[in-house]
């Protein structure tokens, strides 16, 4: 199994040696949690590598830890899912309980990000849709597993795949939408719903505001609520609302950030209804190409170019015609108006792109990707540098810019070759040429470079483009938007790495 704790070398008991003799063989113990010792061996009548979770004898004799250990395996055992660890058998041997299941050689995510830190927006939305589509498979089959957290998703070295394990604290009930009756409270407060840490009825939403818990830690490093001990930490997921993600984590991409947020809303109703809603929202999430009002405003923007230019053109005359017949305060006025009517059409714009639930940094990541993409194709057809054709118009501009300036210099030093025949067609040809092969040259660098998506992307990214989108979140609240109580909270304090997997 994943268990990737410190891999140690073990002195076997000899009965448990001889409980498994015959079946597997014994090679080290890859980690122990509250309810087991987890073991790699080897299936001699397979041939293969597997993870054997032991009870602990002492605990074995104790019936109520013995149901729930042989309950974990039998849950398990009946979910088929490539996310969900598979159980291939429970036995029962003299006083030895234990059950086996897959190996998974890698890491568990609450390693991998105690040990380099937040994950990438990408993967870190890749691993949480993959362990909701595992989840709500769990929860089709009336499962709840309880005790979602970083130390029970196994990422598997080879594939990168997430794995959900440990439901040694899942409650079946008839479906998804099922509830459990009160009951004891069980679980790891970092990652407990409010519902859990009351003791009152959870279902599948349970597990998908722990799963937001995950994800908030995750892409920040940091954990929601933070505590003296777990009485306290429970207490603030009952009654303190939680931060929003983008407080401690600023860089997520808006509609990552939204779907964490809405996981870890105070009321299950407000949660998304299901492991498999969280997933597409999540795969979706970060997916430019589905981002369709995204992709709508930018191919917009691109009609709108050459009546830009119309604009610009028309407006300059404007303020020529103003500035002669009408004096200058006419022409503030006027001046004014032609810039205000461009940025209130522009507002309008991104109104409607905030109305849909997108913000700015989700149209600069994907004028980002537009103009990656486009210098990759320009780059296969045109190499990386100027073409030698660039390079011939370059040097015919400063030929003939050069041949243009001798006659000047030679008309000025002698004045009397101005009346010399062909010396004002000379200038005239030379000067045309040069213009002809600036004009040429700076067409085929922008075919090249792109570079009216590279200034789109600057004004977005610029002060202007940050005042617009603020002006247009004013009084503004998006299709899809945050519960009530998502929307209120402060930074908590400070957090610290995440505890080991403990239980409360």
């Amino acid at each position: 199994m994943g268990y990737s704790g410190p891999v140690t070398t073990d002195s076997f008991s000899p009965e448990f040696r001889r409980a498994l003799a015959g079946r597997y063989a014994l090679e080290r113990r890859l980690g122990r949690g509250g309810m087991g010792i987890v073991y790699l061996a080897r299936d001699l009548r397979l041939d293969r590598r597997v993870a054997i979770k032991l009870l602990p004898p002492e605990r074995a004799s104790q019936p109520s830890a013995r149901e729930r250990f042989l309950r974990e395996a039998r849950t398990a055992a009946q979910l088929s899912h490539p996310g969900i660890v598979p159980i291939f058998a429970v036995h029962e041997v003299q006083d030895f309980v234990f059950f086996v299941m897959a190996y998974v050689d890698g890491e568990t995510l609450g390693q991998r990000v105690r040990d380099g830190g937040p994950l990438g927006h990408a993967a870190a939305a890749s691993i949480l849709e993959e362990v909701a589509r595992a989840l709500a498979h769990a929860h089709s089959g009336g499962v709840v597993h309880r005790d979602v957290k970083p130390d029970n998703i196994l990422l598997e070295r080879a594939t990168g795949r997430a794995l959900v394990s440990d439901f040694g604290i899942a409650r079946m009930g008839s479906g998804a939408g099922s509830t459990s009756g009160p009951q004891r409270v069980m679980g790891t407060a970092w990652f407990m719903s409010p519902e859990q840490a009351t003791g009152a009825p959870v279902d599948a939403r349970s597990d998908l505001y722990s799963l937001g818990v995950v994800g908030f830690f995750v892409l920040s490093g940091r954990l929601p609520f933070e505590g003296t001990d777990d009485i306290a930490v429970l207490a603030r997921h009952v009654t303190d609302p939680p931060p929003l993600l983008a407080t401690v984590a600023p860089d997520v991409p808006l509609r990552l950030a939204q779907a964490i947020d809405r996981c870890l809303a105070k009321d299950p109703g407000a949660r998304y209804e299901s492991g498999e809603a969280l997933a597409e929202a999540l795969a979706s999430a970060l997916d430019r190409r589905a981002a369709v009002a995204v992709r709508a405003f930018v191919t917009q923007a691109g009609h709108l170019a050459t009546t830009v230019w119309l604009y610009g053109a028309a407006a300059s005359l404007v303020l020529v015609v103003t500035a002669i017949r009408f004096g200058r305060a006419t022409l503030v006025g006027v001046a004014a108006t032609i810039v205000v009517v461009p940025l209130v059409v522009s507002l309008g714009r991104v109104r409607r792109l905030v109305r849909a639930g997108y913000g700015r940094r989700d149209l600069t990541d994907a004028l980002l990707a537009e103009l990656t993409h486009r210098r990759e194709e320009l780059a296969f057809l045109y190499g990386h540098g100027p073409t030698r054709l660039e390079r011939v118009l370059r040097g015919a501009t400063y030929t003939c810019l050069s041949a243009a300036a001798g006659i000047v210099g030679a008309v000025l030093d002698a004045p009397e070759l101005n009346h010399v025949a062909g010396i004002s067609t000379a200038f005239a040809v030379v000067s045309v040429c040069a213009i002809l092969a600036a004009l040429v040259a700076r067409r085929r660098t922008e075919l090249r470079t792109d570079p009216r998506t590279g200034r789109r992307l600057r004004f977005w990214s610029g002060r202007l483009g940050g005042w617009l989108f603020k002006l247009a979140g004013l009084h503004l609240a998006p299709s899809d938007p945050l519960p009530a109580s998502a929307a209120l909270s402060p930074v908590g304090a400070p957090a610290t790495p995440v505890p080991g997997g403990r239980d409360a």
